[in-house]
Parts: C-alpha cells; structure tokens; sequence
C-alpha cells in the first residue's frame, strides 16, 4: 500500500516536496489556500548559491545544485543561470573560510586587490573585501514553478488547512472542503506554519517584518553583471543589499534596511512606500547604467529574526519546515523532507547561521 502524504502550502518548498516524494513512490496531495508558487515564492528570479557562513550549509547548497541541474534536464530549460556571485563586505572572509572548509571553489579578493571594475557590478567603486562564487547564479523562479506544478499535475487542491490532529501514525486534516486522513504531513505553508505548527506543540518564531525588493532596466541590455550581496553598508550605515539580474536588462535590488524600519506593526502599505523611496535614492547615489524607473515590486513578509537557514521539526507523523532564504535550497529540502516522510526518522538539515 503506498503511503499517503499530504503537503500543506506549494510554494517551491511544499511543490519540491512532493515532487521527491512522488519520485519515492509516496501518494501526494498538495493543499494550498492561495495560489501556487505565491507569497514567499513570488518574482521573477532569485539568487542560488553556495556562499554562506557555515560549512553545512555550503555543502547542502552543493547538494541542492546537483538537483537543479537534474531539474534543469527534465524541464529542458536552464532554472540555474550562470552568472556567478559576488560577495562583497565584512562577511566575505568569513564564507570564504566556510567555502574553503567544505572543498568549495571560490575566488577571496583581499580589500587591497580589489578591482571593482573587474567583477562587472555596475558601481563605480566598492570598498572590499570580495568573495566570488562561480557556482552562483540566478534562479528562474517562474519556470521553476511550472516544472514542478507540471510534474505534480492534479495532486494539487484549493483548500485551507485549518486544524491538524495528529495519532499514533496517522494524521487527520480538517479543511475547508472536508477531513482528510493520511499516514504524514509536510508543513511548508510560510506565515500559516506557525499557527498549524502551534496545535501539535511546535513553536514557530512568529515575529515577522515586511520585505520589498525593486526591478529596473539596465541601460545597456546586453550586459549581464554578476549577482551581488553587499553588507558593507558603505551608502548607508544598517543598510545591507541583494541584487541580480532578473531577465534580459532588468537588474532587481533589495534592500535589507534596519530592523525597525520593517516592522510588521509599521504596516505593509508605509515600509513598501519608504523601501520604494530608499531604493530610488540608492539607486541615483551609487549605481550606473541603471535607470531609476521601476518597472517590477515583489513584496514577500519574513521572520525578523531568522538568518540564512533550514530548520526543521517533527513530533510522530508531522514535520514542520521554516527558515530564511530557503528557494535555492528547496531541492535539497525537498529530497531531505520526503526520504525521512517515507523511510521514518527525523529529517538531518544543516545546522543554520
């Protein structure tokens, strides 16, 4: 008899999932209240890469780019580009040590060798160090959606999850449409974990902020600049950023402003216009071969006190899964979720930064 299991929320970590979980011979149903690939998994692009601040991590991110390219060869199209990272700020030293520590290829440009013109960012002149990540590059987050909602087809339903009851090795699912019973649940419903999580004695960080990220075209289209994460806060001090291309001559910027100023209680409407209104100013002040029109807004909510990471609970036949940052990880987490759902135990993530 094939093991029912059924997902709670298809964003790309849930649809990743029960993809893997299809793969192991599991029987899926995927539930979600919204739309697939929304929320937290909305926009065009993300970054992948394997810099990060602690070895476990680097190797986990290896593991997940084996998959996106297993992913890439039955989708037929590239999900993974190629455009490589750039890291640059106080932080660069310490994921090169983490990337060296886990065998990873990587380029470390002490603050006296740097060559900003050299990296292909489009600023004028940046205070070092650097790490580069060759295997960085930027995520289609759109084609990823349709290759995982293509393989998993019809075992994804419309419906709000609202109570979970779990037993000694069954689950019962109340929904909007009815009860559900299965052998598992994944948990991967972003903002609705924490309160599904909560009936079965699994305590989420439940603080969140309020996130905005900008698209802009690039003067010249044919450029195609390297992704970048800046944490020298060198324009603003408590401003740190993320930035990539988003498709041809568009160029995305995020900034991670300071804590108070993304506080769920200043109200999603205020932190979007003040976001919009900083990165505009960033944008006049510091790059080029930018234009200041804003052709894209992606908003997402996040856990204010999460760092870049994978974190992961079980109590019998549920499993919770919550982090930051964890699109380019969600191969690797889908695969990880759905061995321990269909060969028991608890599912082993690397320890989070």
């Amino acid at each position: 008899m094939q093991m029912r299991t059924a997902v709670v929320g298809a964003g790309v970590v849930g649809l990743s999932t029960a993809y893997a979980l299809l793969r192991h011979g599991s029987e899926v149903v995927v539930y979600e209240t919204g739309a697939p690939m929304a929320a937290r998994s909305a926009g065009s692009s993300r970054i992948f890469r394997l810099a990060h601040g602690d070895p476990g991590l680097v190797a986990y991110a290896a593991a997940a780019a084996g998959l996106w390219a297993d992913w890439t060869h039955r989708a037929g199209n590239r999900l993974l580009g190629q455009q490589t990272v750039v890291v640059t700020g106080p932080i660069a030293e310490e994921w090169a040590d983490a990337m060296e520590d886990a065998g990873a290829d990587h380029t470390f440009v002490d603050e006296d060798d740097l060559d900003t013109a050299e990296l292909g960012l489009p600023v004028e002149a940046l205070p070092g160090p650097a790490l580069i990540d060759p295997a960085g590059g930027v995520i289609d987050a759109p084609a990823t959606g349709r290759f995982l909602r293509a393989a998993i087809g019809n075992r994804i339903r419309r419906e709000h999850i609202h109570r979970i009851e779990p037993h000694e090795d069954w689950v019962e699912l109340h929904g909007s449409n009815g009860v559900h019973e299965v052998d598992h649940v994944v948990v991967a419903a972003g903002r609705g974990s924490v309160d599904l999580a909560a009936q079965v004695d699994l305590y989420l960080p439940s603080q969140l902020s309020h996130h905005v990220r900008f698209t802009f075209r690039l003067k010249d289209p044919d450029v195609t600049p390297p992704c970048w994460i800046d944490d020298t806060q060198s324009w603003r001090d408590g401003v740190t950023s993320y930035q990539h291309m988003a498709g041809p001559g568009l160029w995305t910027v995020g900034l991670h402003l300071p804590t108070e100023l993304e506080f769920w209680e200043r109200g999603r409407a205020e932190v979007i216009d003040h976001s919009r209104e900083l990165a505009l100013t960033y944008i006049h002040d510091t790059l080029v071969g930018v234009d200041d029109e804003i052709v894209e807004e992606v908003y997402c909510d996040t856990p204010t006190v999460l760092r870049d990471g994978v974190h992961v609970s079980t109590t019998g036949p549920v499993t919770v899964v919550w982090g930051a940052h964890l699109f380019k990880h969600a191969p690797a987490i889908g695969q990880t979720l759905a061995s321990a759902a269909v060969h028991g135990g608890s599912p082993q993530v690397p320890r989070s930064e």
